[in-house]
């Protein structure tokens, strides 16, 4: 059941506007700081070295565990880091910008120029829905499930535990190598070489850091050093992802019933975790103020969240990450659509 905060969230909505909400985080934390950006990514680095150390000495079995769990939330941070410079906000200067997140996210397996232009178009539409470009597009009514006769991907995702990452990791591979079929066809053409080279970047820092290590190490050395925590990673990004858009009181709304501010704040949620998890991954649990204003560099995120929570206590949407929020997708939820209000709300009692 939706919370009393949530319902007034809802109810109030049609007031809020993003410009007008944007006026109360403070001008500072729209400002690049090269230094903390560049200290940030060495940071990563060196903690990402230390874990391979550590693994090399390490031979206790549940202390491997724990070390892949710390390299993977880690690499989130890595991560992170190549998302500000998809936004521009790592540096004042494009290219070092461009440079830095093909290095950030290439190893992760994104290519960079791909996964810009369909998380800006993310952002652009956020929780309205027939315009998604990832995972949420699967989501259908259980009506719209049984008539339409949906694709194998759809099926799947509701047919396995946990289906909804299954939609995640298959839109990496569609952002890898069938972009045609994410962008619009304009972008596409317009986008073309940019696109070539991530892939070729990524192909290219692939083939280096697993080629290397099953050259060096072996198969297992390959998996111990690097797939493992990466796999790690890349599972941990699915679930914040998730948790931000597709909780239980989230919503995807119709055209005529959407505005950006709808799906930037009121279908947008803070999610908090332990401290030093939150720092590992560069503040990104904090993603309202994110949406609000994507230009804000990671390390401004909390300070910017404050603000915007002291501003519109009655609209921002914050709460503690609880096992709950993963147990949720075990099955993945129908949408049901909530007459006369124009959004669709996630039922786990119609999850199939």
């Amino acid at each position: 059941m939706s919370s009393p905060q949530l319902v007034d969230a809802r109810m109030s909505a049609n007031e809020l506007t993003l410009p007008q909400m944007r006026r109360a985080i403070p001008p500072e934390c729209l400002t690049v700081r090269p230094w903390r950006s560049w200290l940030a990514l060495v940071r990563v680095l060196a903690c990402s070295a230390a874990c391979v150390a550590l693994l090399t000495q390490v031979h206790f079995v549940p202390a491997i565990i724990a070390l892949w769990l710390l390299y993977g939330w880690v690499l989130v941070g890595l991560f992170v880091i190549g998302h500000d410079c998809g936004h521009r906000s790592f540096s004042r200067r494009k290219w070092v910008n461009t440079v830095v997140g093909h290095v950030c996210l290439s190893p992760l397996a994104n290519g960079y120029h791909a996964w810009r232009l369909t998380h800006d178009h993310h952002h652009a539409y956020t929780q309205l829905r027939g315009q998604d470009v990832d995972w949420a597009s699967y989501l259908v009514t259980r009506d719209e499930y049984e008539a339409n006769a949906p694709s194998v991907i759809t099926r799947l995702g509701y047919a396995l535990p946990f289906g909804a990452f299954f939609w995640i990791w298959w839109n990496s591979i569609e952002r890898s190598v069938a972009i045609h079929r994410v962008l619009a066809p304009e972008v596409f053409a317009r986008e073309k070489r940019r696109l070539r080279l991530s892939s070729v970047v990524v192909a290219l820092t692939l083939l280096a850091i697993y080629g290397g290590l099953w050259y060096a190490t072996g198969f297992w050395g390959m998996l111990k050093y690097y797939g493992i925590p990466a796999m790690v990673a890349m599972a941990t990004g699915w679930a914040i992802i998730a948790i931000q858009h597709a909780n239980e009181d989230s919503l995807l709304y119709e055209k005529n019933a959407w505005t950006p501010a709808k799906g930037q704040v009121v279908s947008t949620f803070d999610t908090r975790f332990p401290r030093w998890l939150e720092v590992l991954w560069c503040g990104i649990n904090f993603h309202i103020p994110h949406h609000v204003s994507p230009g804000i560099p990671w390390y401004h995120l909390a300070k910017a969240a404050h603000a915007l929570r002291e501003a519109y206590p009655q609209h921002y949407q914050e709460h503690r990450f609880r096992l709950r929020h993963l147990l949720a997708f075990y099955r993945t939820p129908f949408l049901k659509k909530v007459a006369g209000e124009g959004y669709f709300v996630f039922d786990a009692t119609m999850s199939r």
